[in-house]
């Protein structure tokens, strides 16, 4: 709606004053008229600082010229409008015009400058301006300059506003503006007018260098917050910008004002006069009301900005919000919905009308809201954009509650906390595959315990009787029970394998730092070898769980001397990154260059990536090295190939790669890479 406009009517004429309300009260909803007689009648209206406009006719102020006069003094701003009648070879006829300025009467100095300013400023003015330029009087330069800042809509507007007015008609010499930039700690000129001369503004002036001298003029400024004024520019001490230049054109006195708005220091503006006395009082005081009129334009301009630029990260917020499946979210700081994407929707329920403006509590419950305001202040705390994964229950408008899994982020900010924005996706089915898989193994613990239970007891038992049996049984009948007692053996190995793998699991949570050679001389041990050989080539120390690879490294033995021959050279040793070539100084940095006088040696910088495990015996070909590792697969008639699985089960437990290839005397090559020393 558009605010109504109050006009008041002088004129010592009743029906004149009736004449002219009534076509603003019929035509125009939106204008209040007031009305008075004479100079008497006006003054209890001249105090309300609400009118905008004032309307009188010449015979009125012929009578009562004060009444203009005052009007003008109280409102310096505000339209004046005086009608008079004229006689034309045409007809007559009434004009209007606007008063802009008193001046003293005609042959006056100072009178007679005034008006050839007026007149030069109507030359020069631009004709879409909505209204002449004032005079040289303190007051009209802040109408003016205030006019002009009307539609300014950035920086660049404002400067060029302030420093043309300053300047216009000779008003002053030079205006300018800098731009204070604090992190190269200098004040950069950006705009500048002159009624002179073009003066060099290609400088920049530091700010804040130190160096222990006096401050500058400009440094004075931003420091105090307060215009400094210097009516004696080649006598000053400190250092006034553009001294030489000021001097050299006849300028004797410059003021320069501090642009800032609470505590955010936009720039400085200067303004150079040739006048003899200086600047007066009320000079510098209508050039420190214009600074701060500036400044206020220009915090303005900012505040859009910031506004602006949230706008556009919102819009590509509720963009993003809409592309993908999850359910996405924006909410202002206090936790209420900004935006959200269809998925949220169909997630919860409710209609994109019944979200908006909601707090995030219509979904979630107050305990889950106050574990996620704790999280933000943590990241705002920390500095952190983005949040770990929660786990959260929904609930839906229809009632139903279910699992969601929600991924918090920031948005960008400033100083002031702004929101956040959530995605949140359904982990139903993730619930469901846990429960079942908890049910998993929670039957593969019980199988274990038959395993262990029901399998060995009768396989201990057997395995005694058979010891009783082969001390009196004859010579030929006991090969016969050695056969026997292997398959009870290779039955112990089995349900020892299994039960590794169903208790243990296939992930290793505890770990110990632990040395290679230590570790395989101990496997080698529990492993019958009466004509095998081992060799160790070089050992190293990394993190693992000891009792599973001592099972992998017992069963690579056996599995080596089953398929190599009881007479097998077993090898272990350590896999290395590619060497990096580097030059030994000795711990001194010399230039590479002739005549150093050191002598540079190249050495190589190994990293250990993992371990191996070679044999001489006969290998495996390719088919038979791509399956090795399968549970269902094996090259012997007694085995089931379970043996070479738990080794790739216990090195996957640890996040190892594993590989068999062959070794350099033909035999197999087991790699167990990606492991990370301690």
């Amino acid at each position: 709606m558009t605010a109504t406009k109050r006009v008041l009517i002088i004129s010592n004429d009743a029906q004149l004053r009736a004449s002219l309300a009534a076509p603003l009260q019929w035509s125009y909803p939106n204008v209040e008229v007031l009305t008075a007689a004479g100079f008497t009648g006006v003054i209890e209206h001249l105090a309300d600082g609400d009118l905008d406009c004032i309307v009188s006719d010449m015979e009125t102020i012929d009578a009562s010229p004060a009444v203009l006069q005052a009007t003008r003094e109280r409102h310096p701003d505000i339209p004046l409008l005086v009608l008079t009648e004229y006689e034309a070879d045409r007809g007559s006829g009434a004009a209007v015009m606007e008063v802009v300025d008193f001046l003293d009467g005609v042959g006056d100095a100072g009178s007679d400058d005034a008006f050839a300013a007026w007149v030069a400023n109507s030359v020069v003015r631009n004709p879409t301006d909505a209204a002449p330029p004032g005079g040289s009087r303190p007051e009209d330069l802040v109408r003016d300059v205030k006019r002009a800042l009307v539609d300014a809509s950035s920086p660049m507007d404002i400067e060029q506003a302030v420093c043309e007015q300053l300047t216009l008609g000779g008003r002053y010499t030079f205006a300018w503006i800098g731009e204070y930039d604090k992190r190269e700690g200098q004040v950069v000129p950006w705009v500048s007018a002159s009624a002179t001369d073009d003066w060099p503004v290609s400088v920049t002036f530091p700010v804040g260098r130190g160096g222990g001298g006096e401050q500058t003029v400009i440094e004075r400024a931003l420091r105090t917050r307060e215009p400094q004024v210097v009516n004696d520019i080649e006598a000053h001490r400190a250092a006034v910008p553009w001294r030489s230049a000021a001097t050299e054109r006849g300028c004797n006195a410059v003021v320069v004002a501090p642009l800032y708005s609470d505590d955010e220091l936009y720039g400085v503006l200067g303004v150079y006069s040739d006048d003899p006395g200086g600047f007066s009082e009320m000079e510098v005081s209508a050039l420190w009301e214009i600074a701060g009129s500036a400044s206020h334009v220009l915090d303005t301009i900012a505040i859009r900005g910031r506004i602006d630029q949230q706008e556009r990260v919102l819009k590509r917020y509720e963009r993003l919000v809409e592309t993908v499946g999850d359910g996405m979210y924006a909410l202002d700081s206090d936790g209420h919905f900004m935006t959200v994407n269809d998925a949220m929707l169909s997630m919860t329920g409710y209609s994109r009308e019944g979200l908006l403006g909601e707090h995030i509590s219509i979904i979630l419950d107050d305990e889950t809201v106050e574990r996620g305001e704790r999280v933000i202040q943590g990241m705002i705390a920390d500095g952190r954009m983005e949040g770990e994964t929660q786990e959260v229950t929904v609930d839906t408008k229809g009632g139903r509650r279910y699992p969601c899994e929600v991924q918090l982020a920031l948005l960008p900010y400033d100083d002031e906390f702004r929101g956040t924005v959530g995605v949140m996706r359904d982990i139903t089915e993730r619930k469901q595959r846990e429960r079942e898989l908890q049910r998993q193994n929670e039957r593969l613990d019980a199988f274990a315990s038959i395993v262990s239970h029901d399998l060995r007891n009768p396989l201990g038992v057997s395995q005694g009787y058979l010891e009783m049996a082969m001390e009196s049984a004859p010579e030929d009948v006991r090969g016969s029970l050695e056969h026997v007692a292997d398959g009870l053996e290779r039955m112990e190995d089995i349900v020892g394998d299994v039960l590794a793998i169903a208790r243990q699991g296939q992930t290793v949570t505890e770990t110990e730092p632990m040395e290679l050679d230590a570790l395989v001389r101990e496997a080698w041990a529990n492993v019958e070898t009466p004509a095998a050989t081992l060799n160790i080539e070089g050992s190293g120390r990394f993190e693992a769980d000891r009792s599973r690879l001592l099972r992998a490294f017992e069963n690579l033995f056996r599995n080596a001397i089953e398929h190599g021959g009881e007479d097998v050279t077993v090898e272990v040793g350590l896999l290395y990154e590619e060497p990096e070539h580097t030059v030994d100084t000795g711990g001194f940095q010399f230039p590479e260059e002739a005549g150093t006088g050191v002598e540079h040696v190249e050495t190589e910088t190994q990293t250990m990536v993992g371990f191996y495990v070679a044999d001489d015996g006969e290998g495996m070909p390719a088919e038979v090295r791509e399956n090795a590792f399968d549970s269902d697969f094996s090259t012997s008639d007694e085995g089931l190939g379970i043996g070479l699985w738990v080794v790739r089960e216990v090195a996957s437990a640890h996040g190892w790669t594993t590989r068999v290839v062959e070794s350099e005397s033909g035999g197999a090559r087991f790699e167990f890479s990606d492991v990370e020393s301690p």
